[in-house]
C-alpha cells in the first residue's frame, strides 16, 4: 500500500469510529473505542492489509465493476524490450528525462512537516525527561505496601519530583510513577485512586499507544482526520483508565474519584505528549462518564466484541486483488522470468526531436535512433495465428489429447503428471478460450523467428504485448 492509500483508508476508519463513538460511548465499555483506535493506528502505520471479500472496499469494487463493466486484460505479460523494436509502444504523456529524476514538491513539503513535528515531540519529551531525572525515590511505607500489592513482570518504581504538579507515568520497560513533591501522604484514599489510575496505564502499555499516536500524526500530518484520531484516542485512553479504576473500587467510589480528578485538574502539568497522567483531557466528558459508569453486562461485552470485529473486517481490510490485478502480477513475474528485462517506455522530446527510451520502468531515459534501437533489440519475425488456422489446429489437438488418456506427461521436463480426462478437458477449455480471444481480435503468435517455444500475445485494443514460455 502507498502512503496515500494508507492515509485515505485510515481516514475512512477514523470517521466510522468517530460516529460510533458519538452514538455508543455511554452504552459500551470505554475500552471498546480504545481498541478501535489501535486498529485504526495499524491501518495508518502498517503498509499492507489483509484482503477480505466482505470488506467495504470489496463491495465498492464489485459495485463499480457492475456499473462500468471490466475489460478482459491482455493474456500475456507486458512487452519486453526485445519485442518492441519495429512496433511503437509510446507513453503519450511521458515526462522529460530530467523531470523523472526530480523529487515532487509535495514530497518535500510532506517530509519537512513530518521532520518538524517529530523534532517538536522529541524536544518536548526530552525537556520533560530532564525534569524527571531530577526526581527522588519515595520512601513512604504506604508506597512500599502498594507496590507489593501491585506486582508486574516489569518493576514499577514510585518517585517524586518538584517540577510536576500532578501525577504521571513514563517509561515502558522500566515504568515509573512520578508524584508531585507536595503529595499528601496522609490522604491514602486519594492516593489509592491516583496510583491505581497510573497502574492501569502501565499494565495496558498506554505509553506505547501514545508513541504510536505521535508517529501517526508525524507521518500523516496533512490528514486532518489523523489529528481527530490523536485527540479522541488520548481522551479514550483516560476514559478507559477511569472505567478500570471504578471497576476496581466499585460504583460507590464514583463521587470520590471524580473529586480527586477535579483536584488534580487544579494543579495539572504542562504538555507531556508521551506520558500517561492523571490528566484533565476533556475533563467534563470524563466527569460525566465517571458518574454514569454502570455495571458491565454480558450483552454490552458481546455488543462491543461484535462492533470491534465488524468494524475491523469491514474497514481495516482491503478488497481482494481483482482478476486484472492478479493477471498484472502474474504477467510481471512471467516477464521477469522469461526475459529478465523491464517494460519499455518511449516518447518524443519536442525540444530536440529525439526519441527517448526507458528499459527500467521509466526511471531513466536514453535517446536512441531507430538504427540504434534495432541494433540493441532486433525486430522479431512473428507469424500470427488466424482464426481458421487455430481452429483447424485445435480440432486436431483435441484428437491428439484424447489419445493421451492415461499417459504420463511433464511440465517443462520437470514435475510429472498423468493425463486424466479432467486434465484433458481443462486443457481443451484453455485452448478454446484462446480461440475465442483470436475471434475477438487478440493476436497470438504461431512462431517467433521460426520457433514455436515462445508465445507472444498482443491486444490491439490496448496496445499491450507479452511473452510466455509454452509448456509442451
Amino acid at each position: 500500500m502507498s502512503l496515500w492509500q494508507m492515509s485515505v483508508s485510515g481516514a475512512v476508519m477514523i470517521v466510522v469510529i468517530t460516529v460510533l463513538r458519538a452514538l455508543l460511548l455511554e452504552r459500551l465499555p470505554k475500552r471498546t473505542f480504545l481498541v478501535l483506535w489501535q486498529i485504526a493506528l495499524a491501518r495508518l502505520l502498517v503498509p499492507f492489509s489483509v484482503p477480505f471479500g466482505g470488506s467495504v472496499y470489496a463491495l465498492v469494487q464489485r459495485g463499480t465493476q457492475a456499473v462500468t463493466g471490466t475489460n478482459r486484460p491482455a493474456a500475456g505479460p507486458t512487452l519486453p524490450g526485445d519485442f518492441t523494436a519495429g512496433m511503437a509502444v509510446e507513453a503519450a504523456a511521458a515526462p522529460h528525462p530530467a523531470a523523472v529524476q526530480a523529487v515532487p514538491v509535495w514530497a518535500v513539503i510532506w517530509l519537512a512537516g513530518a521532520l518538524l513535528l517529530a523534532a517538536f515531540f522529541v524536544a518536548a519529551y526530552r525537556k520533560n525527561w530532564q525534569k524527571f531525572q531530577m526526581s527522588f525515590p519515595v520512601e513512604q511505607p504506604f508506597a512500599g505496601q502498594w507496590l507489593q500489592a501491585h506486582l508486574l513482570r516489569r518493576k514499577i518504581t514510585i518517585r517524586q519530583c518538584e517540577f510536576i504538579t500532578s501525577p504521571l507515568t513514563f517509561g515502558v520497560r522500566h515504568p515509573v510513577i512520578l508524584l508531585p513533591k507536595k503529595t499528601d501522604w496522609r490522604d491514602e484514599a486519594t492516593l489509592q485512586y491516583v496510583l491505581e489510575h497510573e497502574f492501569v496505564h502501565i499494565r495496558r502499555f498506554d505509553a506505547v499507544t501514545k508513541l504510536l499516536l505521535t508517529a501517526a500524526v508525524c507521518v500523516h500530518w496533512p490528514n486532518p482526520f489523523v489529528w481527530v484520531l490523536y485527540a479522541l484516542a488520548n481522551r479514550d485512553i483516560e476514559l478507559a483508565c477511569d472505567e478500570a479504576v471504578l471497576h476496581r473500587f466499585g460504583r460507590d467510589a464514583r463521587a470520590d474519584y471524580a473529586r480527586a480528578l477535579i483536584r488534580m485538574e487544579e494543579t495539572r502539568n504542562g504538555f507531556a505528549p508521551l506520558c500517561s497522567s492523571f490528566s484533565s483531557n476533556a475533563m467534563e466528558e470524563r466527569i460525566v462518564a465517571i458518574m454514569k459508569t454502570g455495571k458491565t453486562t454480558i450483552v454490552s461485552v458481546l455488543l462491543a466484541g461484535a462492533l470491534v470485529v465488524g468494524t475491523t473486517t469491514a474497514f481495516a481490510t482491503s478488497a481482494p486483488a481483482s482478476t486484472e490485478e492478479l493477471d498484472r502480477q502474474m504477467n510481471q513475474k512471467a516477464s521477469h522470468t522469461v526475459t529478465e528485462e523491464e517494460t519499455m517506455m518511449s516518447y518524443v522530446n519536442p525540444d530536440d526531436g529525439k526519441t527517448y527510451y526507458s528499459f527500467d520502468d521509466g526511471k531513466t531515459f536514453t535517446p536512441l535512433t531507430d538504427a540504434e534501437l534495432e541494433a540493441l533489440y532486433p525486430t522479431q519475425d512473428i507469424e500470427w495465428w488466424t482464426y481458421d488456422e487455430y481452429k483447424a489446429w485445435l480440432d486436431n489437438e483435441k484428437v491428439q489429447l484424447q489419445s493421451m488418456l492415461g499417459e504420463r506427461g511433464s511440465v517443462n521436463g520437470g514435475e510429472e503428471f498423468v493425463w486424466t480426462q479432467e486434465k484433458i478437458d481443462e486443457t481443451i477449455a484453455l485452448y478454446e478460450e484462446t480461440l475465442q480471444d483470436i475471434k475477438n481480435g487478440m493476436m497470438y503468435s504461431k512462431t517467433v523467428d521460426g520457433q514455436d517455444d515462445v508465445l507472444v500475445v498482443y491486444d490491439p485494443a490496448d496496445r499491450e504485448m507479452g511473452t510466455a514460455a509454452i509448456t509442451k
